[in-house]
């Protein structure tokens, strides 16, 4: 060994961050990220967090009760009915705007 010794040897050798893996293939790395819970990522992190989530749901579903128990059975659903109609009626003419559209755009060409 010369009289250098071993510090340089190392200082001229590759950097230890070009060496880890990076991309879809990369493993954990337990030093810098610590164990992984397969439990945290499937399921929220809070208790409140798959509420907020389902927050329309749940709003939906309370109005749709609360329009049951003062109006009778026959309210919510005429009510689901008419939005469901209005849903394929909005999607059938989203669909004939576009193809509008695209044969203008094949006029203009």
């Amino acid at each position: 060994m010369n009289a250098r010794g071993l510090g340089s040897q190392l200082k001229d050798s590759i950097p230890v961050t070009e060496l880890s893996a990076s991309g879809p293939f990369e493993s954990h790395d337990l030093l810098r990220k610590g164990f992984s819970c397969v439990k945290n990522e499937l399921l929220p992190s809070h208790r409140l967090e798959l509420s907020e989530k389902n927050f329309q749901l749940n709003q939906d579903k309370m109005n749709f009760s609360t329009l049951r128990n003062i109006q009778g059975l026959f309210a919510p659903l005429k009510l689901q009915m008419e939005f469901k109609a209005v849903q394929q009626v909005h999607e059938k003419l989203n669909n004939v705007t576009s193809r509008c559209q695209l044969k203008k755009k094949k006029e203009r060409r």
